[in-house]
């Protein structure tokens, strides 16, 4: 798909902007990806969408057309509608279960478990519940599918849109064969708050991303919520502490909190300058991440908060 420049119109019409950002994410929903899951371009283009959030009046341009230009780079699935016509054409009976779905997914079967989900969708005249079922599952490996299921059911609320929902549920349901699902055992709940400190001091191991969209996923409002804390503290008990990490002057990400502004665009943008484009994309990913556990987090925090975030830009 050719690179367009964004209009410069795009500062003063916020809407303009909103229907830029859907169209990223509904290209990145749709493409073709068999890498590793926790570098799936939708976190990407979620996390900027956070990012630029914070100054919708001027948003970044260099983020957005970054975003284009990286989102281009993957070629786009073309079967999505031949699924749906085909189980509309065969039918799909008086009765279907969302338990169909979780028993192919378990067997292994893609193929069954598109098509179940499909019918599912379908009967349920396209109702987003199909999407907390699937999230629910790909719970079940944190380490994995966690990160990717934060982004794509919160980049799906951006949405709100029935049409995109089909291209969603195969986007997890690739995404899902790729890993365990884990047998989990209920304990005691850990909440993602009372482990912060240990988990910010886990930056070199890359699980600060993961950790941020599991503390703020903790919080939503979700049918299924329970059953997604119940995994996320599962996820947290296997967690071991590690020596503290060093504290820095946080002046700068306490004015952010306070009063908002542009701190986080600012030092996406400064990335840009210093690194390649995949490296910039995964630091992005590292800085939102950082960005949604400092709204979460305690003054005692900043401190440590703000040198990751040294740690990441540097």
């Amino acid at each position: 798909m050719p690179s367009k420049k964004f209009p410069d119109s795009i500062h003063q019409d916020s809407q303009e902007l909103i229907l830029k950002i859907k169209e990223l994410i509904t290209q990145a929903v749709q493409v073709k990806f068999d890498d590793r899951t926790s570098d799936h371009p939708l976190i990407f283009l979620n996390a900027v969408k956070n990012i630029i959030g914070d100054d919708k009046e001027n948003p970044s341009l260099k983020l957005l057309d970054l975003s284009e230009k990286y989102i281009n780079r993957f070629s786009v699935r073309n079967d999505d509608d031949q699924i749906l016509k085909k189980v509309i054409k065969d039918g799909f009976g008086l009765t279907v279960f969302v338990d169909d779905v979780e028993e192919a997914i378990i067997s292994g079967n893609k193929e069954t478990a598109e098509l179940e989900a499909a019918k599912q969708l379908l009967a349920s005249v396209k109702s987003p519940a199909i999407l907390e079922f699937l999230a629910q599952l790909a719970l079940h490996n944190i380490d994995s599918l966690g990160l990717f299921t934060y982004h794509w059911l919160r980049s799906y609320n951006f949405h709100q849109e029935k049409e995109i929902l089909w291209p969603y549920i195969r986007a997890m349901i690739n995404e899902i064969f790729k890993a365990q699902l884990q047998q989990q055992n209920q304990g005691e709940i850990l909440k993602p708050q009372d482990q912060l400190n240990s988990l910010l001091n886990k930056y070199n191991k890359g699980i600060l991303p993961t950790f941020s969209a599991m503390n703020r996923l903790w919080n939503e409002d979700y049918i299924r919520i329970e059953s997604y804390r119940n995994s996320i503290s599962f996820w947290l008990e296997k967690t071991e502490n590690d020596d503290k990490t060093e504290t820095v002057n946080s002046s700068d990400l306490e004015n952010y909190i306070k009063n908002g502004g542009r701190y986080f665009i600012d030092l996406s943008e400064h990335l840009l300058e210093k690194y390649q484009i995949n490296a910039v994309v995964q630091k992005i990913v590292e800085l939102e991440g950082l960005r949604g556990i400092a709204k979460n987090a305690s003054l005692g925090y900043f401190p440590i908060i703000a040198q990751c975030i040294n740690l990441t830009v540097s």
